[in-house]
């Protein structure tokens, strides 16, 4: 059949060969856009993420820097501290020396009663404006050194008051102190939180990006894969466009065969009569009392018979089982050929093998049978699809269910998965044309 070489060929290879592999590419091209715009996606969550980063980069500054603040408050309290505990010193030993110095005094008035200090003033006195000088100088002595006493303890408690609240405020600079650290770890734990989404994002980008590449890589050979079979297909229709004209050559040369013998014998059989004719003639002129019936049986005897073309078998079939198989490979004519040695090696296309079967004296009918070759006219249904518009089809009736009048073929074509055959389809046996072994 020439129904696949060219249609099945460049419309079934082209449909499921080229057409899947025109979508496969552009299957390609969307996978690569959805891609890039997820690696778009990725790194714009990586910039939004680094911006987190650094605000929180800024935040870590600030803290560091009020951090900073404080050390060097707590620095200069522990100064300040220093010194008051200097001073608080320096007036424990004033304070234990004038103590000493008060005891003292004390002492003596026990001892020798602050009347008789004053008598001794009085009477060692050298006049009455001495004594009275003596008296107050003692007096105001005493009351001097209980002054710079009560002093000099006011100012150990005004001291030590200052140390105490210089340790309340180192207490709260330590207090702060840890929570600016408590605030600054905390901020660095975000920070490195977000530094592991930034760089899970990261990841996810370069595995897009490896798939990306890959997927260019598979685009590129689906279109080298696409060119190289859009060239074989070139190259096929090619060699299918020569075979067809051979074949037609084939079929034109033994159909002028075919004609040519006709004539011949055409010829020899009028000739034939011819003579037949002339040889009545001169028997009736030769004798004339010859009978009519001598007559009929001399003209019986010498008509020549029927020629026939080509060689017999069994009456008028040809026998075409040593011909050979001439039909292109993966044809269904091909197919056919092989399974059947009897079919005509030059029957031409599928929709004309059931008149060149009954040229060579092939039985060809409406009754399906095991056996025999099922004809289908150009574009008549197959089954699930139709064949060519052009070249017709054929193909071997493996079985016939007449309970149901279907038959089961076994074909071949390129528009089949094995164009060799067999490719096997049940169907119904009516409307179509068979030939008979």
């Amino acid at each position: 059949m020439k129904k696949s070489i060219l249609s099945a060929l460049l419309v079934c290879t082209i449909a499921v060969s080229a057409v899947p592999n025109i979508a496969l590419a552009d299957n390609f091209d969307q996978q690569i856009q959805e891609k890039d715009q997820k690696i778009s996606e990725l790194q714009g969550k990586q910039s939004g993420v680094q911006s987190q980063i650094d605000e929180l980069t800024g935040e870590i500054a600030t803290v560091s820097e009020k951090a900073k603040d404080l050390e060097a408050k707590q620095e200069q309290l522990n100064k300040d501290t220093m010194k008051l505990q200097e001073k608080i010193a320096t007036l424990k030993v004033r304070i234990a020396k004038r103590n000493e110095v008060i005891k003292n005094q004390a002492r003596d008035t026990q001892v020798k009663g602050q009347a008789s200090s004053y008598v001794s003033a009085v009477l060692e006195a050298d006049s009455l404006s001495d004594v009275i000088g003596r008296v107050q100088a003692m007096s105001t002595m005493v009351k001097a050194n209980h002054s710079l006493m009560e002093q000099q303890k006011a100012d150990e408690k005004a001291v030590e008051a200052k140390v105490k609240e210089n340790e309340t405020k180192v207490a709260e600079i330590e207090t702060n102190q840890k929570e600016l650290e408590a605030q600054k770890n905390e901020i660095a734990n975000k920070q490195a939180e977000l530094n592991v989404v930034k760089a899970n994002y990261a990841a996810e980008q370069a595995t897009a990006e490896q798939d990306k590449s890959a997927l260019k890589k598979k685009q590129e050979e689906a279109k080298a894969e696409q060119a190289r079979i859009l060239k074989e297909q070139e190259e096929a229709a090619k060699a299918q466009k020569a075979e067809q004209e051979r074949q037609a050559k084939e079929a034109a040369k033994a159909q002028k065969a075919f004609e040519e013998s006709q004539a011949k014998a055409a010829a020899e059989q009028a000739k034939a009569t011819e003579e037949s004719s002339t040889s009545s003639s001169s028997a009736s002129e030769g004798s004339s009392t010859s009978s009519s019936t001598e007559t009929t049986s001399t003209s019986d005897d010498t008509k020549a018979p029927t020629p026939t073309p080509g060689p017999v078998t069994g009456g008028n079939k040809v026998d075409h089982t040593g011909s050979g198989n001439a039909y292109a490979v993966g044809q269904c004519t091909w197919y056919v050929k092989n399974v059947a040695p009897w079919a005509g090696t030059y029957w031409g296309n599928g929709c004309q093998w059931g008149a060149s079967a009954a040229a060579d004296g092939f039985q060809v009918d409406g009754s399906p049978a095991a056996g025999s070759i099922v004809v289908f006219a150009q574009g008549q249904s197959v089954g699930t699809w139709n064949a060519d518009p052009s070249y017709g089809h054929v193909a071997y009736v493996q079985s016939y269910n007449a309970s149901n009048n279907t038959i089961t073929i076994t074909q071949g074509g390129m528009g089949f998965p094995s164009p060799t055959g067999p490719n096997t389809a049940t169907l119904s046996a009516a409307g179509l044309q068979y030939i008979h072994p």
